[in-house]
């Protein structure tokens, strides 16, 4: 063999039989310790409503009641009425606030009373404040339910204290059957329509009392809840009205020239599905309905509407002038459901006259003692 391939050959088998040094990887560095996750501060609970001013929408014992003439299974703050109207139609007499028993309000009561009976009306509601005292909640209250045996339905506004007003109620109630405090039973169920109440209002800085009710996102669920339950049209009641659009929505104020309602009315009319609302705080606004929570759309008087939202308009006598124009010297309303739709017919009181002032003087409450007005007392209206 040639010495030269030997040599080849040699150097060949020589590295073959060399195993490859590995040079080793360095060493990762240690990841640092990962610190434990910091504990989360719990969610913060959401602010509810006085169990005296919003009654919560749990389930009770079921037991039966008696509202005037009517019969009613209660559970809760619920109220279930079987009897159904035999024309198929639920009319709600409807009065804004009163303000107090005066001898001329006491008067305009009773034209208004004497309206209902003639519309026939199933029910009658007083959408917030009814009174500042106790005794003259209770004289309103019982005056009506004593004219009207169908059932009165009652709910807190912005003016009254929480005590005077359940003071109030339950005096009437000891005389009145058929009066409901739409504080404690929030949901009533008619076979034609479900009344679900909000009571109270949402801005303290226009509570006329500092231990008034207040309302919060939480009740405005609760309103949600029991409006997508309902298997008939939803009737709202509500002191303070949605918040609209301009100065023919049923919250323009023209004392501040604002739209002065809540959004979250318009939230629980949206997401609840709510066809029908009675709302009464914007004075200047009464006597008027829409189409929508908006306030773009009017419905005219006796017009039927697949929905319909209503400013109940001042019940009481005092002077007022309205947004449309005209000068109220109190009103009532009725609004009427009947397959599906709605519509409101109007009573607008005139200024009285000198027979009817002396007339009114006789009905003029006892003497009482003064009641301070409380240090925030102001509101989003025109006196």
């Amino acid at each position: 063999m040639n010495r030269a391939l030997f040599s080849v050959l040699g150097v060949t088998l020589m590295l073959w039989g060399c195993p490859e040094k590995k040079v080793e990887a360095p060493a990762k560095p240690a990841e640092p310790a990962r610190p434990a996750n910091p504990p989360q501060p719990p969610a913060e609970a959401q602010p509810r409503a006085d169990k005296e001013c919003a009654a919560p929408l749990d389930p009770g014992p079921a037991s039966d009641v008696t509202v005037g003439t009517r019969t009613a299974k209660a559970s809760g703050s619920k109220l279930t009425f079987a009897d159904k109207d035999a024309d198929g139609a639920f009319s709600l007499g409807v009065l804004g606030p009163m303000n107090e028993d005066s001898g001329e309000n006491m008067l305009a009561l009773k034209k208004y009373l004497k309206f209902f009976a003639d519309e026939k009306v199933d029910a009658i509601v007083f959408p917030g404040d009814v009174g500042e005292v106790a005794d003259g909640i209770a004289r309103v209250l019982k005056t009506a339910a004593a004219e009207m045996k169908v059932p009165v339905l009652v709910v807190i506004g912005n003016s009254e204290c929480r005590a005077e007003y359940t003071d109030g109620v339950d005096l009437a109630k000891k005389d009145a059957s058929n009066i409901v405090n739409l504080n404690a039973y929030r949901v009533l169920e008619f076979p034609e329509v479900t009344v679900v109440s909000l009571p109270g209002y949402h801005d303290p800085n226009f509570m006329r009392c500092q231990t008034g009710c207040r309302y919060f996102k939480s009740t405005v669920d609760e309103v949600i809840s029991a409006s997508k339950a309902s298997k008939a049209p939803v009737v709202l009641i509500s002191h303070g009205p949605p918040h609209g659009t301009g100065n023919a929505a049923l919250d323009f104020s023209s004392a501040g020239d604002i739209n002065a309602g809540d959004a979250e009315v318009n939230r629980a009319i949206k997401e609840g599905n709510v066809a029908f609302g009675l709302f009464s705080n914007i004075k200047e606004s009464g006597g008027r309905g829409t189409a929508e929570a908006e306030g773009t759309t009017q419905v005219k008087e006796g017009a039927w509407s697949k929905t319909l939202f209503l400013a109940a308009g001042p019940a009481d006598t005092m002077k007022w002038s309205m947004n449309d124009g005209t000068t109220s010297y109190g009103m009532a309303q009725v609004l009427t459901v009947k397959d599906g739709q709605a519509s409101f017919k109007v009573l607008r009181n005139k200024q009285m006259s000198a027979s009817e002032k002396a007339e009114a003087a006789k009905l003029a409450p006892p003497k009482r003692e003064e009641v301070a007005a409380p240090e925030n007392a102001k509101a989003p209206e025109k006196k």
